[in-house]
């Protein structure tokens, strides 16, 4: 109904005012009518139940059913929850475009966020409304009147020869040597890296299988140095784990995401690089653009 005004105020101003001016209205309408409700009168009965928690819970249980990422169902929920607390008390289907708009615009301003974790966060709000279609809780998805926020994208930059060379003098273990070499030759994100198992990796033909976002699959071919650690790494193993890479002290749990990251972060620390597991894949795809 909201939309549908400032819709109606815009259209007849369009030809009265210039194009940057009928922009300015706009978002002087939003801002002003952002925490208005706005309904037609009706004696129809309500026949909507359910709640915004139980609804993103329901979203939620969907997700973990179309195995998505434990990191991603947990990025979904913080981004949703914030959404609810700022519509406490307002039921789902009575929020509307400028709703939406106006909760962006407010984030944006108190948290001083990029641009990239806005459009994040618009589009975990707009795949739990497209959801909320599919299912028949409502009607239109409001979602489909805001744009996708533009992100200027910034190449991310590799390492150099001498910080690669730096990273691996300060190596000092030789399970830390064989992840970073496994890291510069493959190109794949420590998520990707932590889930690989010692089945996956060819021995005899240098090559490993990744299981990357989505469980796509992709064959990568180990370098002859990357081997060479490798071999070293697992026969110092003393455990039955079949992760590829592990902890070092017992029970050798499989060495997850945050460790590798804090394996890298640390290197880089110890030979004075910035070292971010991002540089290692942007340096593989320097390689391939040669």
């Amino acid at each position: 109904m909201r939309d549908r005004i400032i819709s109606n105020v815009l259209i007849k101003m369009g030809n009265r005012i210039k194009k940057k001016e009928l922009q300015f209205l706009e978002n002087v309408l939003v801002e002003e009518l952002g925490n208005v409700q706005i309904k037609r009168e009706s004696t129809d009965l309500i026949k909507y139940n359910d709640s915004f928690e139980k609804l993103k819970d329901m979203f939620l249980a969907t997700l973990i059913v179309e195995n998505k990422s434990n990191r991603t169902i947990k990025q979904y929920n913080l981004h949703l929850t914030q959404f609810a607390d700022y519509f406490a008390g307002k039921e789902v289907k009575d929020i509307d475009a400028t709703d939406i708009r106006s909760f962006l615009y407010a984030y944006k301003q108190s948290r001083g966020i990029s641009n990239l974790s806005l459009n994040n966060k618009r589009s975990a709000i707009s795949s739990f409304f497209s959801w909320l279609v599919d299912e028949e809780y409502i009607d239109k998805d409001p979602t489909r009147k805001i744009k996708k926020i533009k992100v200027t994208k910034k190449k991310k930059k590799a390492f150099t020869a001498d910080e690669m060379e730096r990273m691996r003098i300060a190596c000092t273990d030789i399970r830390d040597r064989a992840l970073i070499e496994m890291l510069a030759c493959t190109g794949c994100r420590v998520s990707e890296l932590s889930n690989i198992r010692l089945n996956d990796v060819d021995f005899l033909r240098k090559k490993v299988r990744i299981v990357g976002k989505g469980d796509k699959e992709r064959t990568v071919f180990i370098s002859d140095t990357a081997m060479i650690y490798l071999n070293r790494y697992l026969e110092t193993r003393q455990d039955n784990n079949i992760a590829l890479f592990t902890s070092k002290r017992f029970p050798y749990d499989r060495l997850q995401k945050d460790g590798i990251e804090r394996v890298v972060r640390e290197l880089g620390r110890m030979c004075n690089v910035y070292a971010h597991p991002h540089k290692f894949s942007a340096a593989v795809r320097c390689r391939k653009e040669k």
